[in-house]
């Protein structure tokens, strides 16, 4: 009870970011592996599409419209007449929601100091992953809505549309997945109860958001990068425009497999701090 109780204290920015780097540590293969069965399968019906698709045709560089050009490059990019590209992307889409769903349960209920492994994580998510699939179209369709908002409505769209947005993909959205998980809400009052979570701790949490995607960016893009670049280096310039492709879905999967991880765990630990804060959580836990 007493490690417990320290771990549902208010955090710091640096002891939140600590404490999930810890709980990732010790939970490596566990957490490495969720996301690994759900990554893996997406990363090879991708890797088939990108192998299947047509090489990139030239497009014609004085198009009679912008309709016609846009046209050009949604063809030259292999979507029209290959259904494994599109295949791939809905394959992707369910998996990641399925993984995250039980990468939240793993996270949490770790953290409270009840060990459960790979498989029983993704027994207990019961129809989480369909939730989130759901709150990532709503999430998707609010964006667009706000977007439309920003370009038409003069002055006042400009200034709350595009901070709106930016909030809601950095933060609402992300804080979805444990609401959803963990409170066994539906799609839509999983985004409201975000948005209420979110407003309580506005700046801290944005803060906190820009330095996780700050440490992601250093994690994850910068070596996927550098790998490509010393790959496509070694193997020479000759090297076709799939098989550059392929190389780097090989590269960003071993990325993201150890990433993602830790960027849920920290997302989960973020949800509990919050609650922590503002609702008393440790306190019911603990009565």
């Amino acid at each position: 009870m007493t490690t417990l109780s320290d771990s549902l204290q208010p955090l710091s920015m640096t002891q939140l970011l600590d404490r999930a780097i810890r709980l990732y540590r010790s939970n490596f293969l566990i957490f490495v592996g969720i996301v690994a069965l759900a990554q893996i399968p997406a990363t090879a019906v991708n890797m088939i599409g990108l192998w299947l698709a047509p090489a990139p045709e030239t497009i014609n560089m004085n198009p009679t419209s912008v309709t016609e050009m846009w046209l050009q490059i949604f063809e030259s990019s292999g979507f029209v007449n290959n259904g494994w590209l599109w295949l791939g992307r809905l394959v992707t889409l369910l998996l990641v929601q399925l993984a995250t769903a039980a990468m939240t349960k793993a996270v949490a209920e770790n953290y409270l100091g009840h060990k459960i492994g790979l498989f029983e994580a993704y027994q207990k998510i019961g129809r989480s992953g369909v939730a989130l699939l759901i709150a990532t179209f709503l999430g998707i369709f609010l964006i667009m809505g706000l977007a439309i908002w920003w370009i038409i409505v003069p002055c006042i769209g400009w200034l709350s549309g595009l901070g709106m947005i930016f909030f809601l993909s950095l933060v609402i959205l992300p804080l979805v997945a444990p609401i959803i998980v963990l409170e066994h809400r539906s799609a839509g009052q999983a985004i409201q109860r975000a948005w209420d979570l979110g407003r309580r701790r506005f700046w801290w949490l944005i803060g906190f958001m820009l330095l996780l995607g700050l440490f992601g960016q250093i994690v994850v893009t910068g070596p996927a990068f550098l790998s490509v670049f010393a790959v496509e280096s070694i193997v020479g310039s000759g090297i076709n425009t799939t098989t550059s492709s392929l190389i780097q879905q090989v590269i960003m999967l071993l990325l993201r497999l150890i990433y993602l991880p830790l960027q849920l765990s920290c997302v989960t630990l973020l949800y509990f701090d919050i609650r922590v804060r503002t609702e008393g959580f440790d306190l019911a836990v603990l009565a």
